[in-house]
């Protein structure tokens, strides 16, 4: 090789590592501030409409002053662990605690109205008074179009916990597999108003290709009372 050829070879080589070089750099710059980072996906539901269903609606928060916390609690639609849902007031179940303090709710709330297919019901929730882990709060039960039904326990600890929350303290979420903390806060900015937190569970429907006419509430007749602010649906391509 004469030495002409050589510098040359030696001037194409080096153009190559110095290009090499500049793809790794612009490979590892940050990315501009200005670019939209990637939007969290919301898993695709149907909120359903619980209007008729409820025992207090969310109009009547405001006012409740024997639980001033209550002021703090979303309502309308809200997107909590991508499930969207629509909170338009809550509905209580008879729990014991209540009781022997004089608010005694209802024992059950038969006959939700449903008439569709779904994958799973996520349901947006909380107690009043606590109970020993893994005690029933109440139980759901899927009526079907053929008149078969499911019944599905929710337990403390699993699946719900009492909505007021220690002051200073890590806010917990349930510990059951299917269940998790879906919001907690304080946005009164009253330092007597104690911090909330509401739950989420997913349940699983045994049966989604038969159309679940309705769902009915019951108390577990335990120490917690059951407070539900919202369903929503799932629907998967089998159930379509």
């Amino acid at each position: 090789m004469t030495l002409k050829n050589a510098r040359i070879a030696v001037s194409v080589i080096t153009g190559l590592l110095l290009a090499a070089i500049g793809a790794v750099f612009i490979l590892l710059q940050p990315r501009a501030s200005n670019e939209t980072p990637p939007s969290k996906a919301t898993i695709p539901v149907a909120p359903v409409d619980l209007t008729a269903a409820y025992t207090t609606p969310a109009s009547y928060f405001d006012q409740i002053t024997s639980f001033p916390a209550w002021k703090t609690v979303p309502r309308g639609e809200q997107v909590f662990n991508h499930v969207t849902f629509q909170i338009g007031g809550m509905i209580c179940l008879w729990g014991g605690g209540n009781a022997s303090a004089g608010l005694v709710f209802p024992e059950s709330r038969p006959g939700i109205p449903m008439h569709q297919k779904f994958d799973k019901l996520y349901l947006l929730h909380g107690a009043f008074y606590t109970s020993p882990p893994g005690s029933p709060v109440y139980e759901i039960v899927f009526r079907y179009a053929d008149d078969s039904s499911a019944t599905n326990q929710i337990l403390y600890g699993d699946d719900v916990l009492d909505w007021y929350t220690s002051r200073g303290r890590p806010v917990a979420g349930p510990t059951g597999p299917n269940s998790q903390l879906a919001w907690h806060g304080d946005n009164s900015g009253d330092a007597a108003v104690q911090p909330v937190r509401f739950c989420m569970t997913a349940v699983k429907n045994p049966q989604p290709l038969t159309e679940v006419r309705s769902i009915d509430l019951y108390s577990s007749k335990g120490r917690s009372a059951a407070c539900i602010l919202a369903f929503s649906t799932t629907v998967s391509k089998e159930a379509k």
